[in-house]
């Protein structure tokens, strides 16, 4: 089970976007985070899609969210990212599910996958993160 502080943390990385009706947590846990984002037209590209560049920055928060979830202070070094299919903005909502895979001391990698409702991966990325080593402490937020 993990600290009160630290869900809390993990929650304040989900940041409202311009385009997202809303952006919420659905779940933290250790080393895995789970959000759901909830589209309107403002994150449409000329496509009638969201845009990915809108896709990759809710991929961020949630690996950021994963990240934080072991306490410690750290920052994205590289990310590599698969679009597989559109996410179109009529939808109600898609899930964005972020989960390490490798934890050291220096670096953590996690994969993030994004979902459609219709159950189909949209997207993939993984990242690296830089673990910068310092613990997350209530005055750092």
């Amino acid at each position: 089970m993990l600290d009160d502080f630290i869900v809390q943390y993990c929650k304040n990385d989900i940041r409202d976007l311009k385009g997202f009706d809303r952006t919420e947590c659905i779940s933290v846990e250790l080393g895995h985070f789970v959000m759901r984002a909830h589209p309107d037209r403002g994150c449409v590209n000329d496509l009638g899609t969201v845009h990915g560049g809108f896709l990759l920055a809710l991929a961020d928060m949630a690996a950021a969210g994963a990240a934080d979830s072991y306490g410690k202070s750290n920052a994205t070094m590289t990310v590599s990212a698969n679009f597989f299919r559109s996410v179109d903005v009529g939808v109600d909502y898609f899930d964005i599910e972020a989960t390490a895979v490798h934890v050291g001391r220096r670096t953590m990698v996690l994969e993030v996958v994004m979902t459609r409702p219709d159950g189909k991966i949209a997207f993939k990325a993984t990242y690296t993160m830089a673990v910068l080593g310092d613990e997350l402490l209530p005055q750092t937020w």
